[in-house]
Parts: structure tokens; sequence; C-alpha cells
């Protein structure tokens, strides 16, 4: 054991387990590089330019995306440190923090580890691409190749004062898209050579991502909130008639997603295994919207986690410790009145590693962990659920794990 070992023991770092925590919670055993890496996608609208002639302008879009990797251990590795912000641009209390990560910066891909499944995640409105880094190291430390995305005119140092929600309505969804369309290309050079499976994605996002992730598997906004709503962004996110999502994404995880402008009837599209978590106190995006849009998913076979009284930062990394002596308007980015989020941290860890275990490795024997012995419903008594497979104290208090099976 180092000495940065020694400083840093298990439990420490964003993407340890707690003593007491699921099974599945805990790292995997894959040394994990991350670098950063930008992607441009072509010929987009640029929203913060303002239309002209009735029209966004084209431009070149850039896209920062935090990649973690299988890499080959090496003396002179350096650990990560990533930095992430308090405050926004817009309010101009932005303020850098760091923090420490088991992944090694710039670290030599292990080519003999490939090639991997592969994870994208999209973070919230404003977010950043480190906001889940607790969930991406834990990730890639299983043997996952993660990409988060770093979505322009959305992230906390680039919150416009104006033209962001149009941003996030009109590029969340396409970023996804171009962003696992370039995964062939990336596997094909560079120090991704080798290390992918561009066929076996899973897409993963949380509020504003979740809204993008839900329209990238095939859910369509409703026609009322186009005209309403939309009006000026209609032309740019109305979907062609042929688009029925993006069937490289074989499983989807909604941390609570923005599902208050998809028409709910129309999501026939939405076939691949999906993973819902929302709060039942979300105020944000609303606990029983996002229940409904999971209802009318009838044709994915989804699992629906709620976590009792919890309010809307379900997957978010722990509040820095720069944060702690903050106002609550800052702190409450990472924190929830009732939950800890280092808990909320391990329960999603053990339920996305089986559930990305099972569909994009194959590994069958996963599936056991969603296999609760007494189903329970949304207003059921979580003690109903005992003896829950992973779990050292039969059930977890306060969460609901329900099943829906798609539609026959």
């Amino acid at each position: 054991m180092n000495d940065w070992q020694k400083q840093h023991p298990m439990g420490t770092v964003l993407g340890d387990a707690l003593p007491g925590a699921p099974v599945l919670a805990p790292r995997g055993n894959t040394v994990t590089g991350v670098r950063t890496i930008t992607l441009t996608d072509p010929n987009q609208a640029d929203v913060l330019a303002g239309k002209q002639n009735g029209r966004y302008p084209r431009y070149d879009r850039p896209l920062t995306v935090e990649v973690w990797y299988p890499a080959l251990p090496g003396a002179d590795d350096t650990r990560a440190v990533y930095t992430d912000y308090m405050g926004r641009a817009d309010l101009n209390n932005l303020t850098p923090f760091s923090i420490e990560g088991r992944a090694f910066r710039d670290a030599e891909p292990d080519p003999a580890a490939g090639p991997c499944p592969v994870v994208v995640i999209s973070h919230g409105y404003p977010g950043s691409r480190i906001l889940l880094v607790n969930l991406a190291e834990n990730l890639s430390s299983k043997g996952y190749v993660v990409l988060s995305i770093g979505h322009t005119d959305n992230t906390y140092p680039d919150f416009p004062a104006q033209g962001a929600i149009e941003s996030a309505v009109i590029h969340r969804s396409l970023d996804q898209r171009f962003v696992i369309s370039q995964l062939k290309k990336l596997n094909s050079e560079g120090f991704l050579r080798g290390l992918l499976l561009p066929d076996a994605v899973g897409l993963i996002g949380f509020s504003m991502g979740g809204y993008g992730a839900l329209r990238t598997v095939g859910a369509r906004i409703s026609e009322k909130v186009l005209a309403d709503v939309f009006a000026p962004v209609a032309e740019e996110v109305r979907e062609a008639p042929d688009w029925h999502g993006d069937k490289t994404v074989k499983a989807a995880v909604l941390f609570a997603p923005a599902t208050f402008w998809f028409d709910f009837a129309r999501s026939e599209d939405i076939d691949v295994p999906t993973l819902w978590f929302c709060g039942t106190s979300d105020k944000t995006v609303g606990y029983d919207a996002v229940r409904q849009c999971c209802e009318g998913a009838a044709n994915s076979d989804r699992f629906f986690i709620s976590y009792e009284r919890c309010g809307h930062n379900v997957a978010n990394n722990p509040a820095p410790v720069e944060a702690l002596s903050a106002p609550w308007e800052i702190i409450k980015r990472w924190s929830d009145p009732v939950w800890d989020t280092r808990r909320l941290n391990d329960l999603n860890c053990h339920f996305v590693t089986a559930f990305l275990d099972s569909l994009l490795k194959g590994d069958a024997e996963k599936a056991k962990y969603f296999n609760v012995p007494t189903p329970c419903g949304k207003d059921a008594d979580s003690k109903a659920g005992t003896g829950w497979p992973g779990f050292p104290e039969a059930a977890p208090a306060g969460v609901i794990l329900e099943h829906m099976p798609p539609q026959a």
C-alpha cells in the first residue's frame, strides 16, 4: 500500500462503497484511466447566436467528454483530480473545487481488456460531466468504458444568461446521439482503439439528461407542447416520422428524468429495457409525472425504484467540503434533506451494475438482484420487501422496487 492509498482508504473517495452497502456497490478490479476529449458535431443550431431570418444559424458544436477506460497499471500514473464548480457563470458566483478520484489521469490503455460495453452519461440542468463521477468511476472499475458528456451551454462554467433552456431542449438528445454515433470511429483510432463494443451501449441520464435519454430511445414530445411551449424551437426538436429511437442503446437508466413535455400515449418506440429512479418528494420533475411516463412506456421491460421522501438529487456526487458552510441554495445541488447522498450512491451503483451487467455483459445471474420476494407498489409498506438479494439487512429501508414487464 503506497502513501496515497494510506491517506485515501476505501470508503473515502467518490465511487467507493460504505460499510453495509449492497453487494454490487463496491468498485471492481479493473485499473481505470481517464482522459478528457473534445468531439465536434458539425452543422448544429447555434442557439446563443439567436435566430436570423427565422432560423438559428449553424455552427460546429464542441462537446467536452470525460472518458474512463481500462488501463495498464504504471508507477508514473497520476491519480485523477477533477475540477467542478459551485455556483454558475450567469450568477457570477462560479467557484471551482477539486475532487480526487481513483482513476489514473492519461494512463496507458490496456488493449487486452477490450472490447468493453460502453456507458454514456448525460448530466442535469445545469450540470457538469463530473457531476456523476461517483457512478462513472465505479462502473469503469467493473469493465465498462464510460463517456460523460459536458453539454455545451448547460454546464456551470458556460451557463448563459439567455438561451440555456432552448439549448437544452434542442441539443440534449442530439448530443447523446452524436457521441454514440462516434463510438465506431473512437474504436478504430486513438487511445480507445479496440476497447469498445460500439453496439452495446448503456445510456444514463439525470434530470434534463433523462429528458434527452428518453428522446434518444424513442419518446416523443407532445404536439400540444410543440405548439404551445416549444413553438420557437419546434422545427429543431420535432422528430422525423421515421425516427424510432437509437437502437444502438440496449439499456437506459433514468434518474429523475424531466418527463413533463412528453406525450405519454406515444411511447411505443421505447422498447429497450429501462431502469428508473425517482424520489417520492421530487418537486423539480414531479414524482407522479415520472411514474406516468414509465407506465406509458409499455413496450419496455421496466424497473422503477422509488426513494421514499427523497427529493430530486438522487444521483449526484456528495457535496464538496467547500460547500458545507454555504447556503442551502448552493449545497442542495448535491444534498437531500432526508437521504444521505453516499447511501443513495451505494444503492445506485448496486442496481445500475446489476441492470447493465445483465443486459450489456449477458450476465443473467445479476438479474436476481431485481427479484425481490414481495412485490412492492407505490403505496406499499417498504418493510414488505424482506430478504432482498444482496442486502445485508434483509431489505433497504425507504426503497420501493417495482417491475413493470413489457406488454404482451
